[in-house]
């Protein structure tokens, strides 16, 4: 099934800590769940945390909790699929809130729809990244350089990507990304020799996904969402 045009929300929520924003966008899920809301892409930079996956284990994480204390760095499990990995500061994190039907794909295809989006995204910088069968995420030789991580709740989606534009990469050292031992990790910054803006990689993002998942967005604020779902 083709999916259908559908109009929605854009709503960047900066540079925040993990813990309260994925509980925004809880509450989001459950307003899309209740047809409540129309679909909406969450975007943010969050401040060091290791987040594991349902199927992860904290045995990934390589360093101690007082090392990982000293290092700023916080420890969360999540509900999305997936193992460990890092999220930091340089670092787009982005949530698509769909409903798989309105899109015309399963699970699988979804996730497999976003890493499309990511390689058009980098291959618009010139950068040449690809899948490897079996590992989600995107790929730039045999280093990682997005993740992909969804989570499916009756049709709707919630989780989604992480795009390295210029994190600290020593980060993932301390973990086995995604429950792979020494696996290599990259940044657009790594491969350029620089980053381009956040702002201008936010807007190609929303081009590409618009085009992608045929949804047009309107930005928004958290504030005027939730003043809106609590009328």
């Amino acid at each position: 099934m083709a999916a259908q045009r559908q109009t929605g929300y854009w709503l960047d929520l900066g540079l925040t800590r993990y813990a309260p924003a994925f509980g925004i966008q809880e509450q989001i899920l459950q307003a899309r769940l209740d047809g409540r809301l129309a679909p909406t892409v969450i975007l943010q930079e969050n401040l060091p945390i290791f987040t594991i996956g349902r199927s992860g284990s904290r045995d990934n994480i390589l360093s101690s909790p007082q090392d990982l204390e000293q290092r700023g760095i916080e420890v969360l499990e999540v509900n999305r699929g997936g193992d460990v990995t890092y999220h930091g500061p340089g670092q787009l994190i982005v949530s698509p809130l769909l409903y798989l039907g309105d899109i015309g794909l399963n699970a699988n295809q979804y996730l497999h729809r976003l890493e499309d989006v990511l390689i058009d995204l980098l291959a618009g910088y010139d950068i040449h990244a690809g899948k490897k069968a079996g590992l989600p995420g995107v790929w730039h030789g045999e280093a990682k350089i997005a993740a992909v991580g969804i989570a499916v709740k009756h049709g709707h989606t919630f989780h989604g990507f992480s795009l390295n534009l210029k994190p600290d990469l020593a980060a993932f050292n301390l973990i086995n990304p995604c429950g792979v031992s020494q696996m290599p990790v990259t940044s657009i910054r790594q491969v350029l020799g620089q980053s381009p803006p956040m702002a201008q990689i936010k807007a190609r993002l929303r081009e590409i996904l618009h085009n992608s998942l045929a949804l047009e967005t309107r930005t928004t604020t958290w504030s005027d969402l939730a003043r809106n779902l609590n009328r």
